[in-house]
């Protein structure tokens, strides 16, 4: 086990630290907020192969990171793929008796809570829910917050993941005396920082050397993230993933685009493009017309294999 130097950082007001448990790699990055920018003040990453070897990793890739930065704060956000998680959404749907009154958080937050309860996991922990995206009397809208209206819809989207793999993080949170103000499923933070690429329906592609996960966005909003056996290390056998996939999807919601963005600085997208260019959407999928398949680039000086943790730090903006 490393030496835990981060131990002895004194945190800083304004900076904050993510934690994101990818397929493959993990990746730490202490971020200062200024206003509604994020700044990159460093970053510490530690590969690994098995659910057996993240609590290590973690604890490897955050030493890296305090052996660089001199001050180390002591709340972060935690991103997860992977593993054992499990996504469903549901629509609730209602009628609002004060139909001139604004939609408060309050309201939406009784109706999540009302899903989540109601919700039979198998015994697996809800580890984050949200409102995704709602309908008010028939209009697609991102957030019904302050909006008036009578017939609602909900999309309420909730991630879960077997107790023992959430026991570990807990662990793993008291080893470091972190204080994680938000865990979510690092793909679901992505695809909000895609929204400004107003995208309907569409794939989002996370994939790793030997493993993968697609995020399926159905009108607008992320409906599931699903997880995929295979990745870049075999791609002829990938279209059975995508063929997999878009069975569970109604043919009016077929994807218009595929987005792709690496796990981890070994897989090769240029590469898989050119394989899903290839594939026959019209007689394998159903498709009238073929997606387009687009390879993330950087993002503020993000690379596309660092797409999660700058989707995670989105979020703390968006608070």
């Amino acid at each position: 086990m490393p030496s835990l130097n981060f131990f002895k950082k004194k945190p800083k007001k304004k900076d904050f630290l993510v934690i994101e448990i990818g397929l493959e790699k993990i990746t730490c990055a202490i971020f200062a907020k200024e206003e509604k920018l994020v700044k990159l003040v460093g970053v510490g990453k530690k590969r690994f192969s098995s659910s057996e070897e993240v609590f290590d990793a973690v604890l490897e890739a955050l030493d890296s990171l305090a052996a660089i930065v001199p001050d180390f704060p002591s709340t972060g956000l935690l991103g997860i793929s992977g593993g054992s998680l499990e996504t469903i959404t549901t629509i609730a749907r209602y009628k609002r008796p004060k139909v001139k009154k604004p939609i408060s958080s309050k309201e939406t937050e009784d109706i999540l809570h009302k899903i989540v309860g109601d919700l039979n996991t198998n015994e697996k922990k809800i580890f984050f829910s949200t409102v995704a995206g709602a309908q008010i009397d028939g209009v697609r809208v991102s957030n019904p917050l302050g909006l008036k209206g009578e017939k609602v819809e909900l999309s309420c989207f909730v991630a879960f993941k077997d107790s023992t793999e959430m026991e570990l993080l807990d662990r793993l949170m008291d080893e470091i005396d972190l204080k994680i103000e938000k865990i979510m499923p690092a793909s679901f933070a992505v695809a909000k920082a895609l929204e400004p690429k107003n995208l309907e329906d569409a794939l989002i592609f996370r994939v790793g050397v030997d493993k993968s996960e697609i995020t399926a966005l159905v009108d607008g909003h992320v409906s599931e993230i699903l997880p995929v056996g295979l990745g870049s290390r075999e791609p002829e056998l990938l279209p059975l993933s995508w063929q997999a996939v878009l069975s569970k999807l109604e043919k009016n919601h077929h994807p218009d685009l595929i987005w792709l963005f690496a796990d981890n600085d070994q897989v090769e997208l240029p590469k898989l493009k050119e394989i899903l260019i290839g594939f026959d959407w019209k007689s394998k999928s159903g498709f009238e017309v073929a997606p387009k398949i687009e390879v993330a680039e950087s993002i503020q000086n993000f690379s596309p294999a660092d797409i999660g943790v700058y989707g995670l730090s989105r979020q703390e903006i968006e608070e």
